[in-house]
């Protein structure tokens, strides 16, 4: 009884094993895993499982390091070849290169074109963007926004120079920027004083979007991410910049070079998943992660099992 057990047993571990083999072998790069990394945000979150999910359901092997860092850490790894894909704004294309006027980066074709330009000397690939612009925008509270009649940056402008009163949370570099705050004052003429700005050392908005919905330190305007999860659920609203200020942010996967010549298909596989998101889509699925509570993964594979991308 007991040599028919080992021997149960003894056929279970093979069959699981060469199962395993049979699975691993089944990828088209089965020797040659892809490293996906994101930034560590939720929207990174988000579209890195979307590419996972979809390449994998093209039989490519990919080892998950979604949410790996922030920026400047993703970055590096793309640049030394820790990662294979990543995932950026073309609008950063202003951070990692040098010689284009600031007026490229406002526009969509431009950007992408004189990123993809530049990054080609560094080995690397951007994909056709998705037409979300995840743009850095001001935002209020509903409930300001119609008290005070403000709509445009126009309107906001009137207020400021009114006397309104404002105390701004924004990163340091948003409101040094003329691109950012610098250039919005310049061209719908306001300027906040530097009582009231509270300036911090990094652009992660979460923090940002809290202070403005409590009211901390008298907060009433905040930077945000124009596909923000929490903007509906927290009833803010974004100031319409009309002249387009700060810089196109269109999400793009970033690929080493050398894994793009290698694997062809994967350029379609990635840009067709891409060509969906737009604003409305991003802010839905953030959403859903940081207001309902569903994870990047779960949130992921729900929109691309309703797209039919995956099964």
């Amino acid at each position: 009884m007991k040599k028919i057990i080992i021997g149960i047993i003894l056929l279970f571990l093979i069959l699981f094993v060469s199962g395993c083999s049979d699975k691993k072998e089944s990828y088209i790069n089965a020797n040659d895993p892809i490293v996906l990394g994101t930034m560590i945000d939720t929207e990174g979150g988000v579209i890195g499982n979307l590419i996972m999910l979809s390449l994998e359901e093209n039989n490519y092997l990919v080892e998950d390091k979604i949410q790996f860092g922030t920026p400047d850490v993703q970055r590096k790894a793309l640049l030394e070849k820790v990662l294979d894909i990543g995932v950026d704004y073309t609008g950063n294309g202003q951070y990692y290169s040098e010689g284009y006027p600031a007026a490229t980066w406002s526009d969509a074709e431009d950007a992408y074109k004189a990123i993809n330009q530049a990054d080609l000397n560094n080995g690397l690939v951007w994909l056709k963007p998705g037409p979300a612009n995840n743009t850095e925008s001001l935002a209020i509270t509903k409930e300001f926004s119609k008290k005070n009649s403000i709509i445009t940056m126009y309107d906001f402008a009137k207020y400021v120079n009114n006397g309104g009163k404002v105390k701004l949370i924004t990163a340091q570099t948003f409101a040094e920027n003329i691109v950012g705050l610098k250039g919005l004052e310049e061209s719908y003429g306001f300027k906040l004083k530097p009582e009231q700005l509270i300036l911090l050392p990094h652009g992660n908005t979460s923090e940002m979007i809290k202070a403005l919905a409590e009211g901390t330190n008298d907060v009433n305007v905040s930077l945000v991410y124009a596909t923000d999860g929490a903007l509906n659920e927290l009833n803010l609203v974004i100031i319409q910049d009309d002249k387009s200020i700060p810089p196109v942010y269109n999400p793009s996967a970033v690929v080493n070079k050398d894994v793009a010549d290698k694997y062809p298909d994967i350029k379609m596989i990635i840009e067709e998943v891409f060509s969906g998101l737009d604003n409305a889509t991003l802010q839905e699925m953030n959403k859903k992660v940081v207001v309902d509570g569903l994870s990047p993964k779960e949130v992921a594979k729900e929109y691309l099992k309703t797209k039919g991308i995956i099964k």
